[in-house]
Formats: structure tokens, C-alpha cells, sequence
């Protein structure tokens, strides 16, 4: 069989240009560029290793040759087809290794950032006490109860039977650790039968009318002509009643230097004598260092 290789280029796809002749019928033709040696022509490539020229091909020659061009041949979409597939698959297999590693990443960190507290960590205990109100109780009644939790009062020169006013801390719960009670207290209100409530009101009246020394007052309170209060009743009254004897000695000084003229020896006298304000000789002398004697 002859073929007018002036049709097929080896070089090219077997594509005849526009014009040409049809192209030969797949075969075995001698090689256009060596023809020692003759090729398998498909239809439209030559395809396969040459053989001899004086050669005979055997029966599967053409189809080994023909398996052969379609295994080494492939059109431009095909390899374009497996560009893609191959892109696909290669972004599946990254996306696929950055997340895991993402999600080991984020794990990690978790790890990382927990806090937990040591096994044989033990928080404090602060062990507190509940203080009782000491307010309206007495010394006496406070130390009891105190004494009965375990607690101290500090000390005070407040008898036991002074009433509590105010207490440091103030009752409820507080830390145990350097608890110190302190209070604050006053005498209790003395008990006075209605005789003795009646002479220290008078006794007030009359300090607060004009100065009296201490034995004036009881004389004022005692006499037939003044209250008539028993003498005891009208001591009792004069020693109760709070009353500052030095300043009622300087009262009654200025009181007659408003009255009269006195020389310092006759004021002295008008003071001490039992006829006059009858103050003792040390209230005198301080009220005339005060009035100006």
C-alpha cells in the first residue's frame, strides 16, 4: 500500500490545512521524513515506534500501535480537565490540613489559657464570733455574758453596776482574730425617796436664786423660817446637788461689792462670818484673788 505522504507532516496533529486532499485511512505507510523505516498512521497521527521498512507488522501491530498513540495522546481540554482536577483536589487536601491544624491551634489554646488551682491549695478560714448588744446591761451583767463566749471586756474604772451607753464594735458577726471589746457606761440614776427628791429641788432653787456656801444652803433648807427640811435631809441635799463652792464664794463677793464699799479685810469677814455667807477660809481667799483683793 503506497500513501502520498506530501499530505501528512510528521510533526503535526494530522490535521489537513483548508484545501488539502483527505486524509489516508489509518495504516501502515513508510516514514515521510525516513523512509527506512514505515510508521502507523491512525487516521490522523502517526502513532507508535517505527519498524523496519522491509518489516512485516503482525496481526496486532496496528492496535498495540493505535493503544499506544491514545495513551501518549491527549487533546488540550483533556490535560485542561486534569489541570483543574488536579487544583480541586489540591485545595481539598490544604483546607483540609489548615483546619485541623486550626483546630489544634484553638485547642492548644484553651490548654493554655485554663486556670486551675492547685490540688493542695486551701483557701483561709477567718473564724468569726457573733457579739451580743451590751447596750442597757450593766458591767456586771456584760462581763457574764462575755464570759460565757469566750470573750473579754477590756477594763475600766466603771463600777459593776454602771449601765452600758455604747460598745466597740457594735454587736454582730466580726473575725475573731484581735477582736477587742471596749464600752462606754455611766453611773446608774441613784433611787431618792420623795423627801430627798423635794430637798434637791429646793436646794437647786435657791442656787439658782443667790449664792449660798455650802453651810448657808443647809441652814436655808433646815430653818423653821426657810424650808424646815430635816438638818440630814438639808446636808444630804447640799452635798448632792453638784453645786462648785468656789464659784459661789466669788458670786457672793461681787454681789456685795455691788452692794457697798468693803475693804478687803471686811469682805474677807462678811464672807467667813457665820452671820454672813459663813464660806470657809480657802473659798474666801479665792474669791477675792478673783475679784481683785
Amino acid at each position: 500500500m503506497s500513501i502520498d505522504n506530501s499530505n501528512i507532516d510528521s510533526n503535526t496533529e494530522g490535521i489537513a490545512p483548508a484545501g488539502a486532499l483527505p486524509l489516508p485511512p489509518a495504516g501502515w505507510y513508510p516514514d515521510p521524513v525516513n523512509a527506512s523505516v514505515q510508521r502507523y498512521w491512525d487516521g490522523t497521527a502517526w502513532v507508535g515506534a517505527p519498524l523496519p521498512a522491509t518489516a512485516s507488522p503482525g496481526p496486532d501491530a496496528p492496535a498495540e500501535a493505535a493503544g499506544t498513540a491514545r495513551k501518549r495522546r491527549l487533546t488540550w481540554w483533556q490535560w485542561a480537565l486534569i489541570a483543574v482536577g488536579a487544583l480541586v483536589v489540591l485545595s481539598i487536601l490544604i483546607g483540609a490540613l489548615g483546619g485541623g491544624r486550626g483546630s489544634t491551634d484553638i485547642a492548644d489554646s484553651a490548654e493554655d489559657t485554663t486556670v486551675s488551682a492547685p490540688v493542695d491549695e486551701v483557701e483561709d478560714v477567718v473564724e468569726t464570733v457573733e457579739v451580743p448588744d451590751l447596750v442597757g446591761l450593766t458591767i456586771a451583767d456584760a462581763r457574764a455574758e462575755l464570759d460565757a463566749l469566750g470573750l473579754v471586756l477590756a477594763d475600766s474604772e466603771a463600777g459593776d453596776d454602771w449601765v452600758i451607753t455604747a460598745q466597740q464594735p457594735s454587736a454582730g458577726e466580726h473575725p475573731l482574730d484581735g477582736l477587742e471589746l471596749s464600752v462606754t457606761s455611766e453611773a446608774p440614776k441613784p433611787v431618792y425617796t420623795l423627801e430627798q427628791q423635794n430637798a434637791l429641788e429646793q436646794a437647786q432653787s435657791y442656787l439658782d436664786y443667790s449664792s449660798f456656801s455650802r453651810q448657808g444652803l443647809i441652814d436655808q433648807m433646815s430653818s423653821e423660817y426657810g424650808s424646815g427640811f430635816p438638818v440630814e435631809v438639808s446636808t444630804w441635799a447640799a452635798d448632792t446637788v453638784g453645786a462648785d463652792w468656789n464659784a459661789e464664794a466669788v458670786e457672793a463677793a461681787q454681789s456685795y461689792l455691788d452692794y457697798s464699799s468693803f475693804s478687803r479685810q471686811g469682805l474677807y469677814d462678811q464672807l467667813t462670818s457665820q452671820y454672813g455667807s459663813q464660806f470657809t477660809p480657802e473659798q474666801t481667799n479665792h474669791a477675792l484673788a478673783a475679784v481683785g483683793y
